[in-house]
């Protein structure tokens, strides 16, 4: 998907009508062969390898009062681990998401996932708390790809105008993890112990990893383009390709890109963009705010309410059905958003679903159009859950609060991330890694700083300094909106300017080479 041959740019209203846009030249192109189903099973395969990372990290929540027993370590150095863990989270997928990019998607979420079944192993024989940390880091490595990826694999398949629908549903399942990951953590530290919770993820990251060598198809576009190429193919399509006469078959790309060394540095260098700066910081803050409440949950419900093991993680399960709610409606909500300014400005709708919009195209407004309001009624809702737990209000009311807290969170978390694969959808899943570093780090921040917060101050102000520091962030977002479509605008001038150089050199290079030939073949004058 390269940068689209403007044919006309967004004209100015002449007595009071809108005129059409016209995208681009290569509109008759499909963007994706998949059919529905297909791109529905994809993105399935997607979403259900994107749980594993939330689910394994939120799994580890209702256990860690078992943990720190069993071990024989302070709550400060059980909490490490889940600091250790998030730091390599977020890290991890910058250096599998180059690779993604350049290698191909299916190599990489299997690679991977081998990495994790074998962190999952470890961790359920470890002795010692030095095992346990240096393993989840390995779990982490393996786990935390996945999501990168996953994001990475729908912008492949899904033109702008039903992107944001798959993402939400990408996004949903990965939030079952805050829902579904305490509750099974809950119930089997309490019936079998915390060391079964691995073995839990083990077999589960194995069932994930034959459904995913059986039945994901390669979908990175430099490699297959629209889905009619041939690269890291599943079984059946080997075999399919296989019953084909020589002349038929699709060639596939060289096997040389697997010795192409990528640049795990190519997030951190989206990082300099302003629009992608103001996004990931904004993001990130929010995920802050999100991590606090999680990961304060067990010591405060075990502390206020004298609640167990699994009592606590059924407990999560208010915030995750906030957080699963708030991905699904939130991709209808950007879809229905996408199609209204489509219709307002004129577009020819079939041309929007080809995937080929003007760079005009007003996008950051489309996505992040109510991201304030989401973030506003969060501020309200984290001052309220922090005093009535100050306060030791009824526990039904304080998961009512946290069914909003979810939703709102999630909200943001899934226009956010939409956004950024439509600012650089060659480029998905190493953006996405971009998102997944910062919002990891500063999640790490949350989980180190919120239990001696909490101490020192009361979670009643904890959570409203928090809260402060939010609000204050939402400057961000009208930052964005207001110049992120002229820093867009400048990034894709920098990048025509610079696509101009390189062909220039090349050409002069080969004319160079051109004039070498000729002058090698040309007669020798001989003298008279």
């Amino acid at each position: 998907e390269g940068e689209p041959n403007v044919e006309d740019k967004i004209q100015e209203p002449t007595e009071g009508k809108v005129e059409r846009i016209a995208t681009t030249s290569s509109d008759n192109q499909v963007y994706s062969i998949h059919s529905k189903t297909k791109k529905r099973l994809l993105c399935c395969l997607a979403a259900s390898a994107g749980f594993l990372s939330p689910f394994t990290a939120n799994i580890y929540f209702p256990a860690l009062n078992n943990i720190q027993k069993d071990l024989g370590v302070s709550a400060e150095l059980v909490n490490l681990t889940i600091t250790i863990f998030m730091i390599c989270q977020g890290a991890s997928p910058s250096f599998w998401g180059t690779i993604a990019d350049s290698w191909g998607r299916r190599p990489v979420y299997l690679a991977t996932l081998l990495i994790y079944i074998g962190g999952c192993i470890g961790v359920a024989l470890t002795p010692n708390y030095g095992g346990l940390l240096a393993l989840r880091m390995v779990q982490a490595f393996g786990s935390s790809s996945v999501v990168a990826i996953g994001a990475g694999t729908i912008g492949d398949i899904c033109t702008p105008s039903e992107r944001a629908g798959y993402m939400g549903i990408f996004s949903a399942t990965a939030m079952l993890g805050p829902v579904i990951g305490p509750v099974v953590g809950g119930v089997v530290s309490q019936q079998l112990g915390w060391r079964w919770i691995f073995w839990v993820l083990a077999i589960l990251g194995a069932v994930m990893w034959l459904l995913l060598f059986f039945f994901l198809s390669e979908t990175l576009r430099s490699l297959v383009g629209n889905g009619s190429g041939y690269a890291n193919p599943t079984p059946t399509e080997w075999l399919r390709r296989r019953a084909l006469p020589a002349s038929e078959r699709v060639q596939p790309p060289p096997m040389t890109r697997f010795l192409t060394i990528p640049n795990p540095f190519i997030p951190f260098m989206y990082i300099l963009e302003k629009d992608v700066f103001c996004l990931l910081l904004y993001n990130s803050l929010q995920y802050f705010g999100f991590y606090a409440v999680l990961t304060s949950m067990t010591s405060l419900f075990s502390v206020i309410y004298g609640l167990n093991d699994m009592q606590i993680g059924l407990c999560y399960m208010a915030n995750g059905f906030g957080c699963v709610c708030g991905s699904l409606t939130t991709g209808r909500l950007l879809n229905w958003e996408f199609q209204r300014v489509v219709k307002k400005l004129n577009i020819d709708p079939k041309r929007a679903r080809r995937g080929r919009l003007d760079p005009s195209f007003p996008i950051e407004r489309t996505r992040m159009h109510y991201t304030w309001i989401w973030g506003l009624i969060y501020n309200v809702f984290l001052i309220v859950y922090g005093w009535a737990l100050q306060y030791h209000a009824p526990l039904a009311v304080v998961l009512v609060f946290q069914v909003f807290l979810g939703y709102c969170s999630t909200a943001t978390f899934s226009a956010t991330s939409t956004l950024l694969v439509d600012l650089f959808p060659k480029n998905s899943a190493a953006i996405v890694a971009s998102n997944n570093l910062a919002r990891c780090w500063l999640g790490a921040i949350a989980v180190v700083g919120i239990a001696p917060g909490i101490e020192r101050l009361g979670v009643g102000w904890m959570l409203t300094l928090i809260s402060l520091i939010l609000f204050f962030s939402r400057i961000l977002m009208m930052v964005e909106l207001k110049y992120g479509p002229t820093w867009r605008q400048q990034r894709a001038e920098r990048t025509e300017l610079k696509e101009k150089k390189k062909a220039d050199k090349k050409e002069a290079k080969l004319q160079a080479k051109l004039a070498d030939q000729e002058k090698q073949q040309s007669p020798e004058l001989s003298p008279e």
